[in-house]
């Protein structure tokens, strides 16, 4: 059965100190009734007994304020201590004459302040007892009136003072709840914005990463040491609109092999994707629109990797348990997000401008600075191996008579055509570039003379055959005149190389155009 009101944890006000005090009052009260007062010499025994036994109260309920033992058992002690000793004070005091009936407030106040009200209660109701039974052989007409004052006051006293007792206690209960939520609420504010800065700290490091697989990387590093996922995955979507896995990670095995999405039966990234919207899905049980990573994940938080209204792909976690993300987690993902976005299209860009430094923008084909470069360096390859290196010099026959009579828009669309068909008759290996205007080279790394003749005739047998369909002018048919070189047949530097190919070009020519001529 519960006897005290629970006061370990409290916001109230102790009264420790206030009880010591009213005992040590009381004490001097019986010290001075022992000393001055007027009692029968047969009663010295139990008046010096009183003394040493309140002493020994006193004693104990200082050694429980001091921690020497649970206090409440001081408490207890002194009010059982109380319902036998007081009324034997008045008793010896006057009984119905004594005005220290006024010490049962005292016990009164105790009982309520730290008993729960059945036991406090039952408290006042031995007090009251033990009162009338002390003066009832004192009661006459003239004075039951006093006396039922008495105690309807101390009654009113203990139910006003239980009243308040217990509505400062559920405030206190109430406050004290509040605290712990806030407590609560504070550590995971703080833990939050710990996770909320790191978060922000990767996502600025996002920035650094020139190449798109670094920010892959990054991104699923982020996912997992920091946001702590257990299973997530970073989707990509092509400007095709095919969507493929980039990298995933399950169960703290990461793989960044591609692997193609089926979109059919993942119709929710679709519309995420589309939408710009994160989704939180709570069950994934019910749902067919998705196809998790693992067969054990119930909820998923899917977010897009969302630039200039365009998202190039998703970033997906899910957990084993549902309803597992919170607006909290949606929030520092789509930080991430946004920021592998934002990383991804600066890589994509800084790689187009890599590329169109180095790349004809009409042909496709390398630029002129690019070729320098690699000739430079496949020469100085093949003079250290001791390897053959051959260059094929093509040009357009009757390319400017082309431009005059069909305008320079047919003359782009033939530059273009013809790339593509050298392209097609070239090796991965070999180097096509754009020398100038109507003008293209061939770098053929590791071929000798006989082999790039061979090549070149190719290339002019795929030129003379192709049709090109200009659209507005009907079809109109070219031919190329092509000069080839060797290494170290004709020159050991790219310049005696380059001069040599473009002579057997220019002789080509000379010779009746869709030639192929070698020094």
């Amino acid at each position: 059965m519960k006897l005290f009101l629970d006061r370990n944890k409290t916001l109230l006000p102790r009264i420790d100190v206030v009880v010591l005090l009213t005992r040590i009052l009381t004490f001097a009260s019986v010290c001075w009734f022992a000393v001055f007062g007027t009692y029968e010499q047969s009663d010295n025994v139990l008046i010096y007994a009183l003394i040493s036994s309140y002493t020994m109260l006193i004693m104990m309920f200082s050694a429980g304020m001091m921690g020497k033992f649970d206090l409440k058992l001081a408490y207890l002690g002194t009010i059982i201590y109380d319902l036998i000793f007081l009324p034997l004070f008045v008793l010896y005091t006057g009984g119905m004459d004594s005005s220290l009936y006024l010490f049962f407030y005292l016990t009164v106040s105790v009982a309520a302040y730290v008993l729960v009200f059945p036991v406090a209660a039952t408290i006042v109701v031995i007090l009251t007892a033990s009162y009338i039974g002390l003066v009832m052989h004192q009661l006459t007409v003239d004075n039951l009136f006093g006396f039922s004052i008495r105690i309807g006051l101390l009654w009113i006293y203990f139910l006003a003072l239980s009243y308040v007792s217990e509505y400062m206690h559920k405030s206190e209960r109430r406050l004290m709840k509040l605290f712990n939520t806030l407590n609560m609420r504070t550590s995971e504010l703080e833990k939050s914005q710990a996770q909320l800065e790191m978060t922000y700290e990767n996502t600025r490091v996002l920035a650094s990463f020139m190449e798109p697989d670094d920010v892959v990387r990054e991104v699923m590093r982020i996912m997992g040491n920091t946001l702590g996922y257990s299973s997530y995955m970073m989707i990509l979507r092509n400007r095709q609109g095919e969507y493929y896995y980039r990298a995933r990670c399950m169960v703290s095995r990461t793989s960044y092999s591609l692997r193609p999405l089926d979109i059919s039966r993942n119709e929710l990234l679709t519309r995420v994707a589309n939408g710009q919207e994160a989704i939180r899905i709570n069950d994934l049980t019910s749902r067919d629109d998705y196809q998790t990573l693992s067969k054990d994940s119930k909820s998923a938080l899917i977010v897009p990797m969302a630039f200039h209204n365009y998202a190039s792909g998703l970033l997906v976690a899910e957990s084993n348990e549902t309803q597992s993300f919170s607006e909290r987690d949606e929030q520092l993902l789509i930080v991430v997000a946004r920021s592998a976005g934002l990383a991804m299209e600066n890589a994509e860009l800084l790689r187009r401008t890599e590329e169109l430094s180095i790349i004809d923008e009409l042909t496709n084909s390398y630029n002129y600075r690019f070729f320098v470069q690699k000739f430079q360096e496949e020469k100085k390859r093949a003079v250290r191996y001791n390897l053959p290196l051959s260059i094929i010099m093509i040009d357009i026959d009757w390319f400017k008579k082309l431009n005059d009579s069909f305008g320079h828009e047919i003359g782009n669309i033939v530059l273009k055509q013809l790339a593509s068909v050298v392209e097609k008759c070239i090796r991965d290996v070999d180097i096509f570039a754009r020398y100038g205007g109507e003008e293209f080279v061939v770098i053929l790394p590791q071929t000798p003379l006989s082999e790039a003749q061979v090549i070149g005739e190719r290339i002019r047998s795929q030129v003379e055959a192709m049709i090109i369909d200009t659209v507005t002018k009907g079809t109109v048919q070219i031919t190329v005149s092509i000069g080839v070189s060797s290494y170290p047949e004709n020159g050991r530097s790219e310049e005696e190389l380059v001069t040599v190919a473009d002579q057997a070009l220019y002789r080509a020519k000379d010779s009746g155009k869709n030639l192929v001529c070698v020094s």
